[in-house]
């Protein structure tokens, strides 16, 4: 017999498995379906960097979804903890954004004409910069320092809202999506390899494979996969005691669980034919990258030096044609949503898309965000695929 649920996830990254999470908060029945396993995605290499500085939002609403998920971390990572058990490595604290030369000045300077009414945060010069942290290059011209930022273990994130989702009472099956069940314009489940399971509602969360749903849906899913790598290293220092990015040179984050994280590659660091090379390739980590990133790193704290390499990540994250996620109802379906291409973001946007996926399907609408037009997937009946490479190499990291 068909097995059945409210509603159908597909994918069980932390995009997918915060909609599961969601939903099943409110009391509804949910199936999570991964091919592969949890957090096998984008999601098991990300930084869990939760920055809202940076040049990955833009003014108004895009901005406006950042800062309300942020705000969602506040209380979702103990929400998340205690039942679960798990240590998410979360912690909050004051962020440098640095600028070792004129060009990141004026990136940063930028950035702040918008930024600085909605976060507390404030231009510093090079001598209080290294009052903070003694141990920073020389090099430095000066920083924004941002009062609160945050960091977390993404692949703990992940797997904690799946045991989340799982405790509110949602359904994880370990299946491949093989097509859509469909009454004309209306989905009614899903087809895998094991059988059929039927939903009043499917949300595609996969990543960069939700471009496989194109033919189904006869529309677009615009999205690619994008290489990144970044490095896991222990340092023999005291750790920083802020959290530490540069335009140009990407973060450097002491975690609390001792470790340094040092990365990462973003679409400007590859030539177009190694940056669209597909997910298999993405998870190959380059020796490259690993020089890149250790001589930006060591550019910013010198003492770094002395570090030593524990692990090289990298994988695809799922790329849009203008970087922004893409998220809602599918144009010309009835119970299909989209949530997906959240490029570098889908760790900081998890949540908010979490809420905003679960606000249509119970209301139709949301007031997550005062004006979603910039997210829906309906923004995308004309695009080209030149617009991904313009997307990932505006990418900072």
């Amino acid at each position: 017999m068909p097995e059945t649920a409210d509603v159908i996830v597909i994918g069980a990254g932390v995009v997918g498995c915060s909609v599961a999470y969601y939903l099943a908060r409110e009391g509804i029945k949910v199936t999570l379906l991964e091919r592969e396993a949890i957090g096998s995605g984008a999601s098991a290499h990300a930084t869990g960097s939760l920055s809202l500085l940076g040049a990955e939002f833009s003014p108004g609403t895009s901005f406006e979804m950042a800062r309300a998920s942020y705000a969602e971390f506040h209380q979702l990572v103990p929400e998340l903890e205690e039942p679960t058990a798990m240590d998410l490595l979360y912690q909050r604290r004051p962020s440098l954004r640095l600028a070792l030369d004129d060009g990141e000045v004026d990136l940063i300077r930028e950035l702040m004409v918008w930024q600085e009414p909605h976060v507390s945060m404030r231009w510093i010069d090079a001598d209080e910069v290294r009052a903070i942290e003694p141990r920073l290059s020389p090099s430095i011209i000066g920083a924004m320092y941002e009062d609160e930022s945050a960091q977390l273990d993404s692949y703990r994130f992940n797997l904690a809202l799946a045991r989340g989702a799982e405790l509110k009472g949602a359904q994880i099956l370990h299946r491949e999506v093989t097509g859509l069940i469909t009454n004309g314009n209306t989905v009614s489940g899903v087809r895998t390899a094991s059988g059929d399971v039927h939903a009043d509602a499917v949300v595609v969360a996969a990543g960069t494979w939700s471009r496989a749903f194109t033919p189904w849906l006869g529309f677009p899913v615009p999205v690619r996969p994008m290489k990144g790598e970044r490095l896991l290293l222990n340092y023999p220092g005291e750790p920083l005691p802020v959290l530490i990015s540069s335009p140009r040179r990407g973060h450097m984050i002491s975690r609390t669980d001792g470790l340094t994280s040092v990365g990462s590659t973003g679409g400007r660091d590859y030539d177009q034919r190694d940056l669209f090379a597909g997910e298999e390739f993405d998870r190959q980590p380059t020796e490259s990258a690993r020089l890149e990133l250790l001589q930006r790193a060591i550019d910013v704290l010198p003492d770094l030096e002395r570090a030593e390499l524990v692990q090289q990540l990298a994988g695809s994250r799922p790329l849009s044609p203008d970087s922004k996620p893409i998220i809602g109802p599918v144009p010309g379906w009835d119970g299909i949503y989209l949530a997906t291409g959240h490029t570098t973001k889908g760790i900081h946007l998890g949540p908010v898309t979490g809420r905003i996926i679960a606000d249509y399907i119970r209301h139709g609408s949301t007031q997550a965000v005062s004006d979603m037009t910039e997210f829906l997937p309906d923004r995308f009946a004309d695009f080209a695929d030149d617009d991904f490479l313009v997307a990932a190499q505006s990418a900072e990291e």
